[in-house]
């Protein structure tokens, strides 16, 4: 029904934006490196190098409605040509001042903010889009934001998988309250296997935090603190929810093209679905990011890191 209807505002007898529409496109390429020189039982050490190529094309009516398709390809170094599947766009998106609506496929991270405690670096190289909907709402200093991505359809050799995601904020002043909450649904096959049960995975991160950028001569001065929690549940068990929690610190700084992002955990190890190793694995995770942004202009951009993690007193590196 959604797609008809759709269809009809497009292109249905009679419709008077039907000549107001505008075509557009965009290219994008992305080079990605990766080095994660880990000696540790915590994490994959692992080296991805590669390039993604995307297309998208399509129409816009009225600076309000938009539809667009096309396809996204991660070609990973020292693989086959197409042995990572090409991945379609195709998307409507409906925005307005304060509110915005995105339904389909489309990319991640032009949508919805993550931490990498619930979405892992490696994660987004693989998986970059959201099968599904985004919606973005904000009034005045307050916003919020929900996403649903469908990760897996039920068939008799996959299990049904989606996931939720809820971001809120709302500032006041130099200060701000942000809280993101997530729920992972595992379902069972269509034929369903004696070990398959139906698995429950939640998070939850509330942060208070204060921003003093303007107060001094950097361009970022941001300090956030709060809990991290998680919450997982195997039905089949009969066990209750095995809940976590953590601290949860986070600092940034960073002057014209050179910056500094510190983030903290002490406490227990989560069970988070989609996150970053070292949150699951380790009690006390500190990282420490160090990232020049050499390119930042309208069509190019660039950045390189080098990221230290120090997990229960072990010390690995990342460029």
């Amino acid at each position: 029904m959604i797609r008809l209807l759709l269809l009809l505002f497009a292109f249905g007898p009679g419709n008077p934006v039907l000549f107001a529409q505008q075509f557009g496109y965009c290219l994008k390429y992305e080079g990605i490196g990766d080095n994660r020189e880990y000696f540790s039982p915590y994490h994959q050490a692992e080296t991805i190098l590669g390039s993604r190529l995307s297309m998208t094309a399509g129409f816009t009516s009225d600076s309000v409605h938009r539809v667009h398709a096309g396809f996204s390809n991660f070609y990973e170094y020292g693989s086959r040509l197409l042995e990572q599947a090409v991945l379609p766009i195709l998307y409507y998106d409906f925005a307005t001042p304060g509110f915005r609506l995105t339904m389909g496929a489309f990319p991640r991270t032009e949508s919805f903010a993550i931490p990498s405690a619930f979405i892992s670096e490696r994660y987004t190289y693989f998986e970059p889009n959201i099968d599904g909907l985004a919606m973005q709402y904000q009034k005045g200093d307050g916003k919020l934001g929900l996403m649903l991505d469908w990760v897996s359809r039920q068939d008799s050799s996959r299990r049904e998988q989606f996931w939720t995601g809820l971001h809120g904020q709302q500032k006041l002043g130099v200060f701000s309250f942000d809280a993101f909450a997530f729920l992972f649904h595992n379902a069972h096959r269509m034929n369903r296997l004696p070990d398959d049960f139906i698995e429950d995975n939640m998070g939850s991160l509330v942060l208070a935090g204060i921003d003093l950028s303007e107060k001094t001569f950097l361009d970022v001065l941001t300090l956030q603190s709060g809990v991290l929690s998680s919450f997982f549940r195997n039905r089949g068990d009969g066990s209750e929810f095995e809940v976590k929690h953590s601290s949860y610190t986070v600092a940034n700084a960073a002057y014209r093209w050179l910056g500094a992002e510190i983030i903290m955990k002490i406490g227990n190890q989560h069970h988070l679905a989609f996150g970053d190793d070292f949150y699951n694995n380790v009690e006390n995770y500190s990282r420490l990011r160090l990232y020049s942004q050499f390119f930042d202009t309208r069509r190019v951009k660039g950045t390189f890191a080098w990221t230290f993690h120090l997990a229960n007193g072990d010390l690995d590196q990342q460029q």
